[in-house]
């Protein structure tokens, strides 16, 4: 599964970048941040294409207990983390209530930029339940629409419905949507089946690759007048049309990487270090601010993403040189084997929690 080094590697750049171009202003860096939004669900979807691949039919004794040391504790630590940020630095409100109001917002509510290491974990729960009970009764094309029309119907409702004139609502509708699963289903759905049935998936997907390039500035554009249009002035990655974009964009990433000969050592080092970048890069972004003040233009936007991307992945290098560090900031994944570059690293051993 080499593609998914290169597919891993492009979502976690594209959230750098796309926290990275937030100093820039006017309309064209709004649908640049726009296109970048595709990499929080891209990142997501990987997770359960590599669970499906490696545990299609059952989930091993310790399933959880594993994922809960390298994914649970570090988002833990990240969650006090920006609490503290939110508390101390950011609100100026240096009080215990408050402390305790952001830790609840961010361990529930996924009020914190660690917010996608929940949705992840409820792909494992829904992984072991689905596999167990649903995989195997039903079939795939019923369980794809089905599926769809939840997942679509769901974000449209929050996308084009106001919410009513309450602060809970206005909450539920600006933050909170974005946290249970059926805002995230469909994306699981495909990916348990890309994942189960990789190679014959990719080979179809390479047959229908015009269909597939076509498919993206097709779904691009779409979403960009929509949102220019103000029928969904929402810059997110929580949109109903994100899922055709961001489906249609990794679609035409895995088929790029399965043409490729190889995967460049820089590529296979990000995607190594993406889970500790996701989490670390926000916290670097926001030191820079405090230190420097940039112009809001792209070049500033670029120098900030260079930094966000070197510093994060320096910090995720150096904690896991501790045997410690790994709990705290996530491990380093599995790498790629350069000679052999199409063996399929699944099993339990080396199998990337993130």
């Amino acid at each position: 599964m080499k593609e998914l080094f290169l597919l891993r590697t492009v979502a976690c750049l594209s959230i750098v970048f796309l926290h990275s171009v937030d100093v820039a202003d006017g309309w064209f860096f709004g649908g640049v941040r726009l296109f970048l939004s595709f990499g929080t669900p891209a990142f997501i979807l990987i997770s359960e294409i590599v669970l499906a691949n490696a545990y299609p039919t059952h989930t091993p004794k310790g399933f959880l207990k594993k994922r809960l040391r390298y994914i649970a504790i570090p988002y833990t630590c990240f969650v006090i983390i920006y609490s503290l940020q939110n508390t101390f630095t950011l609100e100026g409100k240096a009080e215990i209530s408050v402390l305790v109001t952001n830790l609840f917002k961010g361990f529930f509510l996924g009020e914190t930029s660690a917010y996608f290491v929940a949705i992840i974990f409820q792909f494992y729960l829904l992984h072991m339940f689905f596999v167990r009970y649903v995989f195997n009764r039903f079939r795939p094309q019923w369980i794809l629409i089905i599926a769809g029309l939840v997942n679509v119907s769901y974000l449209a409702f929050f996308n084009l419905v106001s919410p009513p004139d309450h602060p809970t609502a206005i909450y539920v509708w600006d933050t909170f949507y974005r946290m249970p699963f059926i805002g995230w289903v469909f994306y699981f759905a495909v990916a348990y089946y890309l994942g189960r049935n990789y190679v014959q998936y990719l080979s179809m997907l390479q047959k229908y690759r015009y269909y597939i390039y076509a498919s993206v500035p097709l779904t691009g554009i779409v979403m960009l007048f929509l949102f220019m249009s103000d029928i969904i002035p929402v810059l997110s990655s929580k949109r109903f049309d994100m899922i055709f974009f961001t489906l249609s964009t990794v679609f035409m990433l895995l088929i790029v990487a399965a043409r490729l000969r190889g995967v460049p050592s820089f590529i296979v080092k990000i995607s190594q270090c993406s889970f500790g970048i996701y989490l670390v890069h926000p916290l670097v972004l926001s030191v820079m601010d405090q230190f420097f003040t940039l112009p809001k233009n792209m070049i500033s936007a670029f120098v900030l993403f260079l930094f966000a991307l070197g510093g994060s992945m320096g910090i995720v290098i150096v904690f896991n040189r501790f045997s410690w560090g790994s709990y705290f900031i996530g491990r380093i994944g599995v790498g790629l084997d350069l000679k052999r570059p199409n063996n399929r690293i699944t099993n339990e051993k080396t199998q990337p929690v993130n």
